[in-house]
C-alpha cells in the first residue's frame, strides 16, 4: 500500500506504508530505532528529496549528507529537534520552502554556493532574536525569503556581489519587530550594493515601517520626547510614504485642498463683483443639492489655487477666520510641494 504523503504541489510519495498510512520518513511519532533506521536509509540511499520528511532526533547535516547531490530538497521537512546546518557546505540549489523548525537550529559558518530557498518557512519562535546565520556565506544568485514566520536576524551573513536578496512579507507573531527591523535593513544594503532598484525602495519602507513599531516609550528620557518621535514617525509614515509612496501624498493633498474647501463655505468669500458666497449651516436643508454641489466646486477651486499659492485674485477671504485658513493652507501647501519635490527627485536619481 502506498504511503499517503501528498505534498503542496500534489506530488505523491511513491513508498510503502510502514504502519497502514505513512512510510517511515513521514511517520510521526517514531521510536528510536525507527529514527536510526531512517538516517540509516538516507545515507545508504543518498536521499536529497526530504520533501515533508519528519525528524524526530538531532539532525547533523554534516553527518547524514556524506554524499553527492544536485539539489537538496527540504521542503515540507519537520524537525522536531535541533537541526544542525553549521559548517556545511551546500554545493548545489536548496529549498526549506514551507519547512519547519520546531527547536533550536542553527546554520552558522555554512556556505552556499547556489541559490536557496525559505518559502513560507516556520522558524523557532524563540530563536527570532539570535544570530543564527553568523558567518554564513551566500555566494548564489538567489536567496529567497518569502512569508517566513520569525526569520531570525541575519547579521553576520556575507554575500555574494551579484546575490540578490528576494524578501517579501516576513512575519512575527509575537511582535518583536527588532529582527525584521534588521534583516530589512541588510537585505536595503544588498539591494544597493548590487544596483537591484526594484527592491531597494520597498526594503527601506519595510525597514521604517518595522522600526516605527520598536519605538519605545522607556528609551527617551522625557515623555515629550517620545511622543515627538511618535508624532513625526505617524507623519513620515502615512503622509510621506518614508519617501517611497508618492501616492500617499496625492491623497493627502486631495484630502487637505477638500477640507479646506469646506472651511471656506462656512466663513465665505468675496468675488470680483463684491457678491459674499457663504454656506449656512443651519439652513443646509433648505439648499438644492445642485446648487450646493456647484457652490462646492467653486470653494475648492479656491482651495487649489490657495494651496498652489497661484493666487489669481478672483475670489478673496472676508473674514479674520478666512485669513488663518488661508494662512494654514499656504503653509500646508508650499510645505508639501517641496516634500513631493523631494521624493520625485530621489526616485529619479536612484
Amino acid at each position: 500500500m502506498q504511503c499517503k504523503f501528498t505534498s503542496k504541489e500534489n506530488l505523491k510519495c511513491s513508498n510503502e506504508c510502514y504502519d497502514k498510512e505513512y512510510c517511515l520518513f513521514h511517520k510521526k511519532n517514531k521510536t528510536n530505532i525507527e529514527n536510526e533506521k531512517m538516517i540509516f536509509l538516507i545515507k545508504k540511499n543518498k536521499i536529497s528529496n526530504f520533501e515533508g520528511f519528519i525528524f524526530e532526533i538531532d539532525f547533523t547535516c554534516s553527518e547524514v549528507i556524506t554524499f553527492d547531490y544536485d539539489y537538496l530538497n527540504f521542503n515540507e521537512a519537520i524537525f522536531t529537534k535541533r537541526a544542525m546546518f553549521n559548517y556545511f557546505e551546500f554545493k548545489g540549489e536548496v529549498s526549506f520552502d514551507y519547512a519547519k523548525f520546531l527547536s533550536f537550529y542553527t546554520f552558522e559558518s555554512s556556505k552556499f554556493l547556489k541559490s536557496v530557498s525559505f518559502n513560507k518557512t516556520y522558524f523557532y519562535s524563540l530563536s527570532s532574536n539570535e544570530k543564527l546565520f553568523n558567518n554564513v556565506e551566500i555566494l548564489g544568485q538567489n536567496f529567497n525569503l518569502k512569508r517566513c514566520i520569525n526569520l531570525p536576524r541575519m547579521d553576520g551573513i556575507k554575500f555574494g556581489n551579484c546575490t540578490k536578496i528576494i524578501m517579501i512579507d516576513i512575519k512575527y507573531p509575537n511582535k518583536n519587530y527588532l529582527p525584521a527591523k534588521i534583516n530589512y535593513k541588510i537585505a536595503k544594503t544588498q539591494a544597493n550594493k548590487i544596483d537591484d532598484y526594484e527592491r531597494i525602495g520597498y526594503y527601506y519602507y519595510k525597514e521604517r515601517t518595522f522600526g516605527s513599531k520598536c519605538i519605545n516609550k522607556k528609551d527617551y528620557p522625557r515623555n515629550i520626547d517620545y511622543l515627538s518621535a511618535k508624532f513625526f514617525d505617524y507623519l513620515a509614515r502615512y503622509v510621506l510614504g518614508y519617501g517611497e509612496r508618492p501616492f500617499n501624498i496625492l491623497i493627502v493633498t486631495i484630502f487637505i485642498i477638500s477640507i479646506f474647501a469646506f472651511f471656506y463655505m462656512i466663513t465665505g468669500l468675496r468675488t470680483l463683483e463684491g457678491e459674499v458666497i457663504c454656506i449656512d449651516l443651519s439652513k443646509i436643508k433648505t439648499y438644492q443639492k445642485d446648487y450646493l454641489l456647484s457652490t462646492y466646486i467653486d470653494f475648492w477651486y479656491f482651495s487649489l489655487v490657495t494651496f498652489t499659492t497661484l493666487g489669481y485674485g478672483d475670489m478673496t477671504v472676508n473674514s479674520s477666520i478666512g485669513k488663518i485658513l488661508v494662512a494654514l493652507e499656504v503653509f500646508f501647501g508650499v510645505t508639501i510641494a517641496s516634500t513631493w519635490t523631494s521624493v520625485i527627485i530621489k526616485r529619479l536619481i536612484r
